[in-house]
């Protein structure tokens, strides 16, 4: 018998396609948390190769030696800019990339509880991930948390080939789209980038409420991203120990629907990555500087000449986490047990530009207007 018998029914069917939500228990295969958060993860040890940023991602030894990536007092887990080196001229600042040695697969949701995100000029920041072991952007790049400089809102995105767009309904997803198509080679390569309403998602704001919690869903029914301030972080979140169910956490900040982006075709296991570059393709870019509360940049000057050399800008360029837990129905695999020097994937993983010029300061003057009063009346941040 045709569904199209019953049209009330089929309409009802058809709301639930295109809904965000799983609504399944999905459980737990995997928690970075206090003193074995660094266990599982590959440093880059190389240059930044893939966005031209003027930094170095040291590898595992350097990052230890010079508490780059260490646990705090409070058992959080510190991923940070070195922020008290001379760099002398021509040469880079030393930060950190890490790729999880484990990878997802779809049916898999992530979850970061993040108390800071590193902000600051000149600093481009994002927590995403990537198909393994794939020559990007096969397998698609999830950005779950991306941001540069002093910026209010954070942006999500997704990376694919030629096929992948946003055509969910604005009514499933509350932030706001820059661009629709996801293929790498449209749009100066912003992915379909959807900012985030709230502009206490990144940044200044951010730390000042004491951060919050990131849930990336990875389903074949689509890509959901969710965020939660500090406040307001739910129970299905907070008490999911050993499974989580997202049918009861509402609409998401961001979705990418499986009918305009076929999962499966688009997306394979995913490793997860954090990194802390400087400068740019987007970051260093004068009109995104002047737009992201820094100064434009004048004369001779180049965002590394005015920025990097001067260690006291990255006293906030420091990721501070208290977990990281993932779950899923599917079967993780791993490419090795410990944390590691490997630089093995320094040519093969490419994050790209969060966006394009046009879409970044659009994204960011929508924030801008709904957050600015709030961001110039906070306080600095800590130091780490």
């Amino acid at each position: 018998m045709s569904l199209l018998a019953f049209p009330a029914l089929y309409l009802v069917l058809a709301s639930f396609a295109l809904s965000p939500a799983v609504g399944a228990s999905t459980p737990l295969v995997r928690t970075y948390e206090g003193d074995t958060f660094f266990d599982r993860w590959s440093y880059y040890g190389n240059y930044d190769n893939t966005t031209n940023g003027d930094a170095v991602f040291v590898n595992k030894s350097v990052a230890d030696s010079s508490k780059l990536t260490y646990l705090s007092s409070a058992n959080t887990a510190i991923i940070k800019v070195d922020n008290t080196s001379t760099v002398p001229y021509n040469e880079k600042r030393n930060t950190v990339k890490i790729t999880s040695t484990d990878s997802y697969p779809v049916g898999s949701i992530w979850v970061l509880d993040v108390l800071r995100i590193p902000y600051g000029c000149s600093v481009w920041s994002a927590f995403w991930s990537y198909g393994k072991g794939a020559t990007w952007p096969e397998q698609g790049e999830i950005d779950t948390i991306e941001g540069v400089n002093m910026g209010w809102a954070n942006q999500m995105a997704l990376h694919t080939e030629d096929g992948c767009a946003i055509t969910a309904s604005s009514s499933a997803y509350s932030g706001t789209v820059n661009s629709t198509s996801c293929y790498y080679e449209d749009n100066d390569n912003s992915g379909c980038a959807i900012t985030d309403s709230s502009y206490s998602s990144y940044g200044e704001q951010f730390a000042a409420n004491g951060g919050g919690v990131y849930v990336t869903q990875l389903a074949e029914e689509g890509v959901s991203i969710w965020f939660f301030e500090r406040s307001s972080i739910p129970d299905a979140v907070s008490s999911a120990n050993s499974s989580i169910d997202t049918s009861s956490l509402g609409t998401p900040s961001g979705f990418w629907s499986k009918d305009g982006c076929d999962v499966d075709k688009f997306f394979g296991d995913q490793s997860l990555v954090f990194d802390i570059t400087l400068c740019g393709d987007w970051a260093g870019q004068s009109s995104i500087l002047s737009t992201t509360g820094c100064s434009a940049l004048t004369g001779t000057e180049t965002c590394y000449s005015k920025y990097v050399l001067d260690s006291s800008n990255y006293a906030n360029a420091y990721f501070e986490i208290n977990s990281l837990k993932v779950y899923s129905n599917g079967s993780s695999s791993s490419s090795s047990s410990s944390s590691s020097n490997s630089t093995s994937g320094a040519l093969s993983s490419v994050h790209s530009p969060g966006g394009s010029l046009a879409m970044s300061i659009m994204g960011y003057t929508t924030a801008a207007v709904l957050g600015l009063s709030t961001f110039f009346g906070l306080g600095l941040g800590m130091l780490v």
